[in-house]
């Protein structure tokens, strides 16, 4: 028998308050698209529902300190429609130009895809190559600040504990970066990802100066392929170095064979998929 209670606070305030009275038993639900699927499955069978979807003041992006901050209630498709995610994040406007369907666009929101973090979530695998910070609070420690490599805890596990809240993701702001993230699915929409690829680049000249380049579907977690971004940096793009890098990026992940691809595959693909995304960053 499946019992919920449900509860619409309108302060962040209130909201802390409920999370530090009822702890582990009370679960978030903004956008819905992943609690909703899991209460129909029967993963989830009773909680307090806690309803944020009215609290205003996590919504939005701004651009603070040369940071650029979303809320944790701004949704895929506001980022999808914003110009200062086009043109200063634009691995992360090109993910969440891919992800799902409008449908989901319209209400999934870019923070509770990383509450309950997929390996092959969209969404998280650009913030990681924008070396995003996560921010939460709680009613009894306050504000912390977490990289997003931090913040990952495993397949469906984040670090954030069930007092606290994630008030907003944020990252530098950059319109020299050239990015590029790639979703390879067994069909162009409403698929999961059999290996997402988002790769952060600055240049002088030809010449790499930085790079960031994150994998998804890949590991337990969303991860850095940090051997391979230092061996591209300080080197110009010439296919031999590609050919090289698409090597090494292999021996920096550890896929798993599933229903959708073996690891074998994915091993393939990691290689395939960098060549391209570092083509198409340059591009």
């Amino acid at each position: 028998m499946s019992s919920f209670n449900y509860i619409a606070p309108v302060t962040v305030e209130e909201t802390l308050s409920i999370l530090h009275k009822q702890g582990s038993n009370a679960r978030i639900a903004a956008g819905c698209t992943n609690i909703m699927p899991d209460i129909a499955s029967k993963k989830i069978t009773e909680c307090l529902l806690v309803d944020i979807s009215g609290l205003d003041e996590l919504r939005g992006i701004n651009v603070v300190d040369n940071r650029i901050k979303i809320g944790a209630l701004t949704t895929i498709s506001q980022l999808r429609h914003s110009e200062v995610i086009e043109h200063s994040a634009s691995v992360l406007w090109q993910a969440c130009s891919q992800f799902a369907d409008p449908l989901v666009r319209n209400r999934a929101t870019i923070c509770g895809n990383m509450a309950k973090p997929s390996p092959a979530a969209d969404g998280v695998v650009p913030l990681l190559a924008l070396e995003a910070t996560v921010t939460v609070e709680s009613l009894t420690t306050g504000k912390r600040e977490l990289p997003i490599e931090e913040f990952l805890a495993g397949p469906g596990k984040s670090a954030l504990r069930p007092d606290e809240l994630i008030l907003s993701v944020s990252f530098k702001a950059a319109n020299d970066r050239l990015g590029s993230f790639i979703k390879f699915g067994l069909r162009k929409a409403m698929a999961i990802s059999l290996i997402n690829i988002a790769v952060v680049l600055e240049l002088n000249g030809k010449t790499i100066t930085r790079t960031k380049i994150a994998l998804g579907s890949v590991g337990p977690t969303a991860l850095r392929a940090r051997q391979t971004e230092g061996f591209l940096i300080g080197r110009e793009i010439t296919p031999e170095v590609l050919s090289q890098a698409a090597e090494l990026v292999k021996s920096e992940i550890s896929p798993i064979g599933d229903i959708r691809a073996s690891r074998e595959y994915r091993l393939h693909l990691a290689g395939v998929l960098l060549r391209r995304a570092v083509e198409a960053a340059m591009a």
